[in-house]
């Protein structure tokens, strides 16, 4: 028989609290049940790791053609604007077969080993000076001296974008996370949407140059894949796949960069362990990500009636997986809020999401995060945190990082 779904009266994953501190409410809701109803988001709430997974990987019942809608409602001026200059079509994230499996596959031939390597150098490079220029400081904002430049760099000259507009493109990212995961009022609805469309346009304007003008980039190669293969890939659906990879390509190494730091640096063992020995890095990003993960949630739609565990979830229904949840499960991972940076399993962690949808970037989100921490751990291994200081979260329910990490290069 089938089980009444519990229900969270109280549950906002934007809320002051929420995102202040979320792990606690994590925490009751795995123990409360398989899935929760929070009516003030009216969706679903899946937070252990086996469900969470189970939900991602059954496409058929679980659609993720809501990934990326407006988490909160949107007022009518803005979605005016959205609808008259904003076609963007479903790419990666937000689709189903046959459409998601011929755009995953276009670009996984042009993501390749190759490209990353190539990135490679200009991406330590950048690494090496923006930590140098940091170690020499007496304190640094970590945002405005690393995590911020650096991802920004690797991600859009990997599509290709001039580095000149890095300060636009960004701005417009971070005003996307906030009108499609946070809850803005109707006037920064409006402004926002304004911006969107502005952002599309760039997308589409630079996708032509790139026809007229290839290069060595990922757009290009998109574009002579698309020459060579017109029924697998259009030219709308690389203006489409540049939009969304322009965020995702980026915003979430920032949040990681930041979320390591924050649960390394008060650890000072395993911190010190790192300096001793870099090769425990690699092992030490995958439970950075897994710890603090920057990806909070993302959101599926059913297809049917179904259940989850014996609790009955109807067609048509809104689920929000809570994949930092997921990554905190003890039936998991063992000890779950202990750091571990040789914990066997860290790498089974869902930051990265996971099958039809496990990141197309993840090879060169971990390439930036081993180059950071070796660099910092190499060059500046005294650094701590400024004690007392208050970190603030953005408010949106995709990525949590603190918004400022002020440290001591040197030490204090």
């Amino acid at each position: 028989m089938l089980a009444q779904c519990p229900v969270h009266k109280d549950f906002h994953p934007l809320s002051a609290d929420f995102l202040a501190d979320p792990y606690p409410v994590f925490a009751s809701l795995r123990e409360e049940g398989p899935v929760v109803y929070a009516p003030k988001i009216g969706m679903y709430v899946v937070s252990r790791y086996a469900d969470v997974v189970r939900v991602i990987e059954d496409r058929d019942t679980y659609s993720s053609a809501n990934a990326t809608s407006p988490f909160m409602p949107v007022c009518a001026e803005a979605q005016a604007i959205l609808t008259s200059g904003f076609p963007r079509k479903p790419t990666f994230t937000n689709c189903d077969p046959p459409r998601h499996p011929r755009m995953r596959n276009a670009a996984s031939r042009c993501l390749t080993p190759k490209r990353w390597a190539k990135t490679q150098p200009a991406i330590e490079a950048c690494a090496e000076a923006l930590v140098d220029a940091l170690a020499a400081k007496p304190f640094s904002d970590i945002m405005a001296d690393l995590a911020f430049p650096l991802p920004a760099l690797a991600g859009f000259s990997v599509i290709g974008f001039p580095q000149g507009d890095t300060e636009l493109l960004k701005g417009w990212c971070g005003r996307r996370v906030a009108l499609t995961y946070g809850d803005l009022d109707p006037a920064g609805q409006v402004q926002a949407a304004h911006d969107l469309v502005a952002f599309f346009d760039y997308c589409r304007d630079f996708v032509e140059r790139r026809r007229r003008e290839p290069a060595d980039d990922l757009t290009s190669d998109l574009l002579q894949l698309a020459a060579e293969k017109p029924d697998l890939l259009e030219v709308d659906d690389i203006v489409s796949m540049v939009y969304s990879i322009s965020l995702a390509g980026h915003e979430t190494t920032t949040a990681a960069i930041l979320d390591g730091l924050q649960a390394l640096l008060p650890n000072r063992p395993h911190w010190n362990a790192l300096c001793a020995d870099p090769s425990l890095i690699p092992g030490a990003v995958e439970e950075m990500l897994r710890i603090n993960c920057p990806t909070q949630g993302i959101r599926r739609i059913t297809t049917c009636d179904t259940e989850i565990d014996g609790v009955p979830i109807p067609k048509g229904s809104t689920m929000f997986l809570l994949l930092a949840s997921a990554n905190k499960d003890a039936e998991t991972f063992a000890d779950p809020d202990v750091f571990d940076p040789k914990r066997p399993n860290a790498r089974e962690h869902l930051a990265f999401g996971r099958a039809w949808h496990l990141c197309l970037g993840a090879p060169l989100a971990r390439i930036e995060l081993q180059l950071v921490f070796e660099h910092l751990t190499r060059k500046t291994p005294r650094m701590s945190l400024v004690e007392d200081q208050q970190f603030h979260f953005p408010g949106n329910v995709l990525i949590r990082a603190p918004e400022r990490l002020l440290v001591h290069p040197n030490g204090a």
